[in-house]
């Protein structure tokens, strides 16, 4: 009996390692309060959730493969989700919302393709600079609403790592199934 339990314990701490193993690739994550998915590669980990209001959340992640370094300067990729559940006007007066809070030079847009759904939504590369650390960012964002909910979808780093950071941002927008 107690060899019977041995070789159970093994199987139950074999399976469970194998699970970590394969959960420590890439996973398949819902976008709160969606049921929207991504592909989350294992090279992104998981920052903070921040709940701005009753109907807003922000969920933070960073970029953890390596610190990317240029000109002497030390970056942390990120990507930011925010939700805001209960959210009936257009989703272009969300996008005017959120560029009045944080303005930035748009250097492309566009209404279908990458990281949004058939439905549309909008899609920006943008840039602007930071006058707190005196720094130029580069990002891609995507806006879609899914029912009720709109979901902003940020990749953000600096404007100089940006060329390096570009595939993996769009292998992320790629990944996005609604």
């Amino acid at each position: 009996m107690k060899t019977i339990m041995n070789r159970f314990r093994f199987f139950i701490v074999t399976v469970a390692l194998m699970l970590a193993a394969s959960s420590a690739a890439e996973a398949q994550v819902a976008i709160p309060g969606t049921k929207v998915q991504y592909t989350f590669p294992s090279k992104w980990k998981y920052l903070s959730t921040q709940k701005i209001d009753a109907n807003t959340s922000q969920f933070l992640y960073f970029y953890s493969a390596k610190t990317i370094a240029s000109q002497g300067d030390t970056t942390l990729p990120f990507l930011r989700i925010v939700v805001r559940k209960n959210y009936t006007a257009p989703i272009y007066d969300f996008v005017f919302e959120r560029y009045n809070r944080e303005p930035y030079q748009s250097l492309t847009d566009y209404t279908q393709g990458l990281g949004l759904p058939q439905s549309g939504g909008m899609g920006y590369i943008g840039a602007y600079t930071n006058l707190k650390d005196k720094k130029d960012y580069q990002f891609r964002m995507v806006y879609f609403k899914v029912q009720n909910t709109i979901v902003e979808f940020r990749l953000e780093t600096t404007r100089a790592t940006y060329s390096m950071m570009e595939k993996e941002f769009e292998a992320i927008l790629k990944s996005l199934k609604f």
